[in-house]
């Protein structure tokens, strides 16, 4: 980013491509915000990479901020070094108090709400789980391989549909003979029956 001083219009200029977001043709620039961004200006920030410019149908001139653009624009409003004069006009003085007063943020994406899961659609995924990591009904496997297939299932979830299929006979739920061989991961996967953590399950024994 080149540090020259701007010109108090190439500062308006990337303030108001900054706050509208998309490309913006030169004859709006001047006849919608009073901007004349003239050659000189123009080549300025062309130059030092913080607009882009492109000619169009009828040689129009179009400008689009680069993301160099949108940091140098908000660096001079909060170093205080716009120069907002009468000369300015009112567009330059009002997108200069927006950005120092209210900088302009990501938008939050919502995640989607996920639909919810029955106890019986828990106890179909912790069968696929289990044949997918033993190679027959009856052995025996890690809890941490079947928290690995369930990431998409809240944890209280999978440990509430675990014991009542303990209780029903219909899962073999042990702590393993060697804790010493346990790695974090597996202490972390462990299901907590009474005040005992368990690491490996077995179906169909």
């Amino acid at each position: 980013m080149s540090e020259e001083r701007l010109t108090y219009r190439q500062v308006a200029a990337l303030l108001v491509l900054r706050e509208l977001g998309t490309a913006l043709a030169h004859k709006e620039l001047k006849e919608e915000w009073g901007l004349e961004l003239d050659a000189n200006n123009r080549k300025g920030l062309v130059d030092s990479k913080l607009i882009e410019s492109e000619t169009k149908a009828r040689r129009a001139l179009w400008y689009t901020i680069t993301p160099a653009g949108e940091d140098r624009a908000i660096e001079e409003v909060r170093k205080g070094g716009v120069p907002v004069t009468s000369r300015s006009g009112k567009a330059l003085a009002l997108l200069y108090l927006r950005s120092l007063l209210a900088p302009k943020v990501a938008i939050p994406v919502e995640e989607p709400v996920q639909a919810p899961v029955s106890p019986e659609e828990v106890e179909g995924r912790i069968r696929e789980a289990y044949a997918k990591i033993t190679p027959g009904a009856g052995r025996w496997a890690a809890m941490t391989k079947l928290r690995a297939l369930l990431t998409d299932i809240d944890r209280d979830l999978q440990d509430d549909v675990l014991r009542t299929m303990m209780l029903a006979g219909r899962v073999d739920i042990e702590p393993v003979a060697i804790l010493g061989d346990l790695k974090p991961e597996d202490h972390a996967a462990a299901i907590i029956i009474g005040s005992t953590p368990n690491h490996q399950f077995r179906i169909g024994a």
